[in-house]
């Protein structure tokens, strides 16, 4: 702003000042007015206000004046500086824990579920040196095939003349059932027996039952000492006896007991409950001979030498076997004297199956006081299917 112009401004804004001091003055009180003083005062103060006026505009054009005259003088810009830009600085990941998948458990190639005894419950009464066949039912649980090459061999406690193993009868897929079937026969000693057995793979892994497949198997029986004959007479009790005899059929010889019922190589076994050709069970102890196939099949046994004494009886009763209705056989019984070569007929006996029992009698007396070897045989009159023979108290008697 120029000098002058700030002069005069500071003068008028004084003078100013001043006139509008004046006309505020405090008036005198007087005792009496005086005629056309209010309208004195009224006028001033209207000339004061019109002077005031005056002057606020007069400020107000100077004022602009100035403002218009102003020249505002330059400023140094301070020069910008280059703020650094935040920079995002990279985290290490955060590992986040996945939860665990739930993983299927594989099966194991070899697994077996029990399914129960089919034959020979525990606890089962046989009397000593009785043949019987065990029978287990399994199913396939794991995930590899059985083939014929796996077997059911035995572990430990008593075999009962059981054979070491016995392979499976078929091809057993997973899922499917098989039934395993060993020959057994009961102990010659009374009392309680168990054995028990587990299967094997061809690649010798072996395994058994249960959850983990580590239980075996197991048979249970109840030996029970060999009825005395119903007949109180009786001199010589062939079914007792039966194993002391030797066995062969026209395959060869055969071991006693044979256990399972073999129609193609022959069979001896013994039942103190034998079922009859109408279905009833006897008490009475049998013989159960099976001839080898082929067309001039049969089974015989040799007993050991005996004394014979006049008035005594061979006595037996000859029937085929429940169900075996093709059974057609010939009963014999021959006897050769010790030491002599000759192997003589004594009596023979056609069977078919019709529900009867044939009640062979022969008077030995003729043999009195001689050392005799005896001979039971049966032979298959035609087609040896069904031939299942039985000699039901089987004796030397002297009534």
């Amino acid at each position: 702003m120029k000098p002058t112009i700030l002069s005069k401004l500071l003068i008028i804004i004084v003078v100013t000042s001043m006139a509008l001091s004046a006309c505020t003055l405090p008036i005198s009180k007087t005792p009496q007015s005086q005629p056309g003083q209010l309208e004195t005062i009224t006028a001033g103060q209207v000339s004061a206000r019109l002077t005031q006026i005056a002057i606020e505009t007069l400020i107000a054009q100077v004022t602009l004046q100035a403002m218009a005259s102003f020249t505002p003088l330059p400023t140094n810009t301070l020069a910008a500086t280059s703020t650094p830009l935040a920079t995002n600085t990279p985290l290490p990941p955060t590992i986040t824990p996945i939860p665990p998948t739930a993983t299927a458990t594989p099966i194991p190639c070899n697994l077996a579920t029990f399914i129960g005894d089919i034959t020979v419950k525990d606890g089962a009464i046989f009397t000593a040196g009785e043949s019987f066949v065990k029978t287990w039912r399994v199913k396939n649980s794991g995930s590899c095939t059985w083939t014929t090459a796996y077997t059911v061999y035995f572990v430990n406690g008593n075999a009962m003349s059981a054979p070491a193993s016995v392979t499976f009868p078929k091809t057993v897929k997973p899922g499917e059932s098989v039934d395993l079937s060993v020959s057994m026969i009961a102990p010659g000693t009374t009392g309680d027996f168990k054995g028990n057995w587990m299967m094997s793979a061809p690649n010798g892994v072996f395994f058994g039952v249960g959850a983990a497949g580590g239980v075996p198997m197991n048979v249970k029986i109840k030996v029970t000492s060999i009825p005395n004959p119903k007949d109180p007479n009786t001199i010589y009790d062939f079914v007792k006896n039966y194993c002391a005899a030797q066995w062969r059929t026209n395959a060869g010889f055969i071991g006693c007991p044979t256990g399972s019922y073999d129609f193609k190589n022959g069979t001896v076994a013994r039942s103190y409950a034998p079922i009859l050709e109408n279905g009833l069970a006897d008490d009475e102890g049998a013989l159960i001979t099976i001839p080898s196939i082929g067309g001039d099949g049969f089974i015989r046994g040799q007993f050991p030498k005996m004394i014979i004494h006049s008035g005594d009886h061979f006595k037996a009763s000859l029937l085929c076997s429940n169900k075996m209705t093709k059974c057609s056989v010939t009963f014999e019984l021959l006897y050769q004297e010790y030491g002599t070569a000759t192997v003589t007929s004594l009596g023979a006996w056609d069977k078919i199956y019709d529900n009867s029992i044939i009640a062979a009698d022969v008077d030995l007396s003729a043999l009195d006081g001689k050392d005799v070897i005896f001979f039971l045989k049966v032979s298959s009159k035609a087609d040896p299917t069904d031939d299942l023979a039985q000699w039901m108290a089987v004796r030397i008697t002297h009534p």
